[in-house]
């Protein structure tokens, strides 16, 4: 396959199917969880697991800044002829990989209980987030590794077996949440177990590639190890920030919903940030489609087909954000029911969180594309600015200041509403700048 040749709309069809389906099967993971704990446990689970996802969060960002960070270097380098330097990025990465792999590890296992309780933790949910965290973190370098490699195994011609991993290991998850924690009666145990037998076999899979004829990703000593270091960084934190801001955001709404809404509310909520982060990632695997094609054809200034790219990737997103913000409009109560043995508490308050909540989507997937396009074009700057507004500035300031005026309701409205406003700015800097992004 070649990137600056073949066909575009099928490169682009190639690369969403896979990137798409390693990025739902990424948060199908805490999307099950979610489901059979709120299930087995009720709301007290559902709110627990609300808890826990910031370690997710935190994982995903540190496997998106080391892996979606070097194999864009690595791709622009190879698709200028240097392929050396393309594998000295591949090497630096795999450094960081290690590095930030340990501290989160150690850090982690010392500090669990003064975490989770910034995470918003409380007496009545503490225990349950235990029960469930205490094997996650025991595994924690099989839920950063897998991400990062699967972004270069993408880059280096083999989506199909990055698909493949995270299908399998997700697949197996799937099923072994619903045989630990219902026919076996685990509980919360179950589902934690079930995600770290999935993440183990995905793990296994991806570096199958790292032994195969085919591959192209060596181990080089790099010339001036620390440049490209912080390049990697200074690259991969434009997407990886996505998900750090989707941290901030879970810790602050925890624990502004557990002050204006109260437990059930919370529960609700834990549904939400696993749609969320669901969804986020559907849109952020067409970024994963587009980042490989973009920076590659960007390397060669082919404008002509990086546009033909962007024309289908909006497209796309236009698609599933209507879709994602229909299904949250229209079945509240079913979608509570999915993920929560509900209590009349529930039920009440579900249907106005959720109304209030769910016209993010309208915008989360342009700021999601954007985050990916300036990645993909060197403007990492940029693009991590885009991120850092989005999920921590805008939405760090109204998470605070609307509640003081409405209440809970200021709680919800404060994400759609700070995604509206990035969006806005998002566009208007690509309109105007995208000249210049082409000399």
């Amino acid at each position: 396959m070649d990137f600056l040749t073949d066909d575009v709309r099928q490169l682009y069809k190639k690369f969403l199917g896979t990137s798409m389906l390693s990025a739902l099967m990424v948060s199908i993971y805490s999307f099950v969880d979610t489901i059979a704990v709120g299930q087995s446990e009720g709301p007290v689970g559902a709110a627990a697991m609300a808890i826990i996802s910031p370690f997710y969060g935190i994982t995903v960002f540190l496997g998106l800044l080391c892996g979606i960070g070097g194999s864009v270097l690595m791709s622009s380098a190879k698709a200028q002829g240097q392929e050396d330097e393309g594998n000295e990025y591949f090497t630096v990465s795999l450094l960081l990989i290690a590095l930030v792999t340990a501290v989160t590890w150690v850090v982690f296992l010392l500090f669990p209980d003064p975490i989770f309780t910034f995470f918003g933790a409380d007496g009545e949910t503490l225990p349950k987030v235990k029960e469930y965290a205490t094997l996650i973190i025991a595994f924690t370098p099989v839920f950063i590794v897998p991400i990062s490699l699967q972004a270069f195994v993408r880059n280096d011609g083999a989506p199909g077996l990055s698909m493949a991993s995270v299908a399998i290991g997700g697949g197996l998850n799937i099923f072994l949440d619903w045989f630990l924690v219902f026919p076996m009666g685990m509980g919360m145990r179950g589902a934690a177990l079930a995600t770290v037998i999935g993440n183990c076999v995905q793990t296994a899979v991806v570096c199958v590639h790292l032994f195969r004829k085919n591959c192209h990703l060596k181990l080089r000593r790099p010339a001036q190890a620390g440049a490209k270091l912080g390049r990697v960084c200074s690259v991969g934190v434009g997407a990886g920030v996505l998900d750090l801001g989707t941290v901030v955001t879970a810790v602050i709404m925890n624990n502004q919903l557990l002050r204006y809404g109260g437990t059930s509310v919370l529960a609700v909520y834990g549904a939400l940030g696993t749609i969320t982060a669901l969804f986020q990632s559907m849109f952020g695997g067409v970024g994963q489609a587009i980042q490989p094609l973009v920076s590659s054809n960007f390397a060669v200034k082919q404008r002509q087909r990086i546009n033909a790219i962007m024309r289908m990737a909006a497209g796309t997103i236009a698609v599933l954000s209507v879709v994602f913000f229909a299904v949250g409009e229209l079945f509240p109560a079913a979608i509570t029911r999915l993920f929560i043995d509900v209590t009349p508490e529930v039920l009440e308050v579900a249907p106005m969180v959720m109304r209030w909540y769910f016209p993010i989507f309208l915008c989360l997937g342009i700021n999601v594309l954007a985050t990916y396009y300036l990645q993909s074009v060197m403007r990492d700057k940029v693009s991590m600015a885009v991120a850092v507004a989005r999920s921590v500035v805008v939405n760090g300031v109204l998470l605070f200041v609307l509640p003081l005026f409405l209440g809970l309701v200021g709680v919800l409205v404060a994400m759609p509403i700070s995604e509206l406003l990035v969006a806005v700015a998002a566009l208007v800097y690509i309109k105007r700048a995208q000249t210049k992004i082409y000399l």
